[in-house]
């Protein structure tokens, strides 16, 4: 493979654009995103850092510090080949719709309506929940940093219009344009190594008692009522959370100067790098909690409300410095939060620029001023708000939430994964960035990994199970079916074709994937 290291930018957004008209849509959003604000935006909406944080409560609950370590390792190099696979397809199809957009590619015509339409359905409520999970814990966490000052918690009341409240600044912030926007985003991905180093130092060098090492990796807590075995499985839940939207760098594809290799690059270096930082500072966490059963015991009944990370930096560095640490983990919740907007905006308006919602012609309205999708970002807010109403009615509404997320990202990354190593094996045309005859075997392990850990998301974490404990994520989940199937026989069957494609049976494909296309190709190309 060549590559032309001194392509000047406007001959590589007309390539872009070239390639855009090609899959058989116009430029309609702004170019202006560097490969590096790519990369930037993808590290910055996954935030290992703001999402350890959150679910580090459910991570202490479900199997204590040896789980929590080796659930974070085995989960981190399975999703390393995830993203892997998905890079390999986002090379060839570098689209806002992402996902959705290569669902429909990598399958027969016939099929494809209904298979983008399903995966855009999990990947937008996916997308929608992690926006909501990042609302509740931004005040979650300002509720702990109150407490942190000696003050009374804050009402579920209160902390649910806090996270409507910033919800709504995001999706502001989103109305600018895109490479207004994107600065922002490389000073997050910077603030968030260096805050994460910062928390780190303290972490190993203030906290005045350290567990052993033989502690981190073998002592096990369960706080469930389960047994051990089912306490390991639905321990995956927090570490599948953390790494949850690293594709996000293809949803912004038609922003994006040299797209085709920019966002498979951004893919793969975001999960490798969130690998890399989380396993450091789950250790530092870890390391600063001498003993589990009693760190957890000391925290509960009246001390519930407070989160169990926050506790922790107060466990290594009380007073002052368990306040900075908390203030630099809301700043990175603050941008983590935003990102995570971004994202949900532009597979939505991937898909109602095909028809996928109702009303979609106002839903695919752009903002000419700014070239943003303001519609989408509009009626994202709206539906962030109603997931964050759920917690006044659940005490694990926040777990559910969380679940959501996850399942919904899993499920939209299995479906395009899945085609590629089944009906598009043979005829894939392969992109800049390839796994030459490794694609196809890393897809099916990547397929049966995502097939196994999306079961876990429906268990409950809480024995014995009742009503208010219980894991309402299939109730909602069922709901959101319910109406994506209402949605369809009575209607999007008769008409909705799914994205445009560029058939690869019939030999559409652009000039350059032909080119490409080599499937007995024997090595792995990635142009870092």
């Amino acid at each position: 493979m060549t590559e032309n290291k001194n392509m000047n930018p406007e001959r590589e957004e007309d390539s872009d654009i070239r390639l855009l008209r090609e899959m058989g849509y116009s430029q309609e959003l702004y170019r202006g995103f560097s490969p590096l604000m790519s990369f930037a935006f993808c590290f910055t909406a996954v935030n290992v850092l703001a999402s350890i944080s959150l679910g580090f409560t459910y991570t202490l609950n479900t199997g204590g510090s040896g789980v929590a370590i080796w659930s974070w390792l085995i989960g981190s190099l399975f999703t390393i080949l995830i993203g892997l696979s998905l890079a390999e397809i986002c090379s060839v199809y570098p689209s806002a719709g992402s996902v959705y957009h290569w669902a429909g590619q990598l399958i027969s015509a016939r099929r494809a309506p209904l298979a983008s339409f399903i995966c855009g359905w999990f990947n937008f409520a996916g997308n929608c929940a992690a926006d909501a999970a990042f609302s509740s814990g931004f005040a979650t966490i300002i509720n702990a940093a109150i407490m942190l000052n000696g003050q009374p918690s804050l009402s579920i009341g209160i902390q649910v219009a806090i996270g409507i409240g910033i919800t709504f600044i995001w999706a502001a912030q989103n109305a600018i344009r895109i490479d207004q926007q994107g600065w922002l985003n490389n000073l997050a991905a910077f603030f968030q190594i260096a805050s994460s180093i910062a928390i780190v130092i303290v972490l190993y060098t203030m906290a005045p008692q350290r567990a052993t090492a033989h502690d981190v990796f073998t002592s096990t807590y369960n706080g469930t009522g389960f047994s051990f075995a089912y306490v390991c499985c639905i321990s995956i839940l927090s570490t599948l959370f953390s790494f949850s939207g690293y594709e996000a760098g293809a949803h912004l594809a038609e922003e994006t100067r040299g797209a085709g290799r920019a966002a498979p690059k951004g893919i793969v270096g975001t999960c490798v790098c969130s690998a890399i930082v989380g396993v450091i500072y789950l250790l530092a966490l870890l390391f600063a909690i001498p003993n589990v059963e009693a760190f957890i015991d000391s925290h509960s009944d009246d001390n519930e409300t407070m989160s169990l990370v926050v506790s922790t930096y107060q466990l290594a560095a009380a007073g002052r410095g368990a306040m900075a640490l908390t203030i630099l983990l809301i700043l990175n919740l603050y941008f983590a939060g935003m990102s995570s907007i971004t994202v949900t905006s532009r597979i939505g308006f991937a898909m109602a620029r095909d028809g996928v919602f109702p009303f979609s012609s106002y839903l695919r309205w752009i903002y000419v001023r700014t070239q943003t999708p303001l519609a989408n970002i509009i009626f994202v807010f709206l539906i962030d708000s109603l997931l964050l109403l759920l917690q006044l009615a659940s005490t694990t509404a926040f777990t559910d939430i969380i679940a959501i997320a996850t399942l919904g990202f899993q499920i939209s990354y299995l479906i395009p994964i899945f085609f590629r190593c089944t009906s598009a094996r043979k005829n894939f045309p392969l992109g800049e960035f390839n796994l030459g005859r490794f694609g196809v075997p890393i897809a099916i392990i990547s397929s049966i990994w995502l097939i196994i850990t999306s079961i876990f998301m429906f268990f409950p974490a809480e024995y014995p199970v009742t009503p208010d404990n219980m894991n309402y994520t299939i109730v909602i989940v069922t709901g959101i079916f319910v109406l994506a199937t209402s949605y369809w026989l009575i209607s999007a069957r008769h008409w909705f074709v799914g994205p445009k494609r560029t058939d690869l049976s019939t030999g559409e494909s652009s000039q350059e994937n032909q080119m490409n296309m080599e499937s007995t190709s024997n090595i792995i190309t990635m142009s870092f």
